[in-house]
C-alpha cells in the first residue's frame, strides 16, 4: 500500500512539473521579418494557414508550416491599372487593391527526360 501511494504522488509531481513548462516556441534566430502592411513590397513570403505576410522565406512564426512565395501587384479600383503602391491612387482617390498570386517554383532540371524512340519510318 505504501508503494502505491508513493507512485501514485510521484506520477502527480511529475504532472504538475510538467504542466509549469513553458512550451517552446517555433519562432528560429534567423527567421524572416513579418511584414505587418503591404506598402511597396512586389515579393512577399505568406503563410498559408494564418495569411501573415514575411519578408523572407522560411517557416511562419505562429504556425510553423513552410510560407508560399507570392507575387504583389498594386492595382486602381477605378480603372484596373496597376499603380506603383499600397494606399492611394496617383489619377484617383481610390485606395488601391492588393493583389497576391502565389509563384510556382522552377521545376528541378536533370529529372527524367523524354527521349525518342529511335524508329523511323523508311521507304
Amino acid at each position: 500500500m505504501r508503494t502505491l501511494v508513493s507512485t501514485l504522488m510521484l506520477a502527480a509531481l511529475v504532472l504538475v512539473v510538467g504542466c509549469q513548462a513553458k512550451p517552446a516556441t517555433h519562432a528560429a534566430a534567423g527567421a524572416p521579418a513579418v511584414i505587418a502592411s503591404l506598402t511597396d513590397q512586389r515579393v512577399v513570403w505568406s503563410c498559408p494557414e494564418c495569411g501573415m505576410d514575411y519578408a523572407g522565406p522560411g517557416k511562419c512564426s505562429m504556425c510553423n508550416v513552410d510560407l508560399v512565395k507570392e507575387s504583389v501587384a498594386y492595382i486602381c479600383p477605378a480603372d484596373d491599372q496597376p499603380v506603383d503602391h499600397a494606399g492611394k491612387c496617383p489619377r484617383c482617390d481610390a485606395n488601391a487593391k492588393v493583389v497576391k498570386t502565389a509563384v510556382a517554383e522552377a521545376a528541378p532540371t536533370g529529372g527524367a527526360e523524354t527521349k525518342s524512340s529511335g524508329a523511323t519510318s523508311g521507304s
